[in-house]
């Protein structure tokens, strides 16, 4: 078995080596001084973010506020009274959302609700109806007629069209 001899010099580690001299030590009061203009721009630039996040995130809470809001149709004076009570309205316009918003798309029990309502009758569940949530997650919030169109295909519009006309 063969042993080392003591008296071998190493080399040490060169980074304490080069940390012990006079440039290694300019380098890091360098280094802590580019740390210490770092953090004084970046805290500096965090008043910024923040307004700016504020800012932006307060136009779009007001954009999305009123473009996606609804807007209610009046009833028109020149057409015959609504043949329903708001409280039809509302039970009518509850009965289309449920008809719609399950599997399938419950054309026939949409078309009987609809049938035999005049103008101002249908601009009452419309009213009723409102804004609804899609079927989709995180989908828009849809009026009735949206509703019809995203739902039915042209030749069930037809259909929904002739029950009440000029209003889809």
């Amino acid at each position: 078995m063969k042993t080392k001899p003591k008296n071998i010099k190493k080399l040490g580690n060169p980074a304490l080596l080069i940390a012990g001299s006079s440039a290694g030590q300019k380098a890091i009061t360098n280094a802590s001084e580019n740390q210490k203009a770092v953090v004084q721009a970046t805290a500096s630039v965090i008043p910024f973010l923040i307004k700016t996040i504020v800012i932006v995130g307060g136009g779009m809470y007001l954009y999305y506020r009123f473009t996606n809001r609804f807007v209610s149709l009046k009833e028109n004076s020149n057409y015959p009274i609504s043949n329903i009570t708001n409280n039809q309205a509302i039970t009518k316009a509850e009965t289309i959302y449920q008809a719609m918003l399950g599997f399938g798309n419950g054309f026939e029990i949409v078309k009987t609700n609809i049938a035999g309502l005049n103008y101002n009758a249908f601009i009452k569940v419309y009213n009723a109806f409102g804004h609804r949530q899609g079927t989709v997650p995180f989908s828009d919030k849809m009026n009735m007629v949206e509703w019809f169109s995203d739902q039915f295909n042209e030749s069930e519009l037809n259909q929904l069209r002739f029950l009440v006309p000029n209003m889809f």
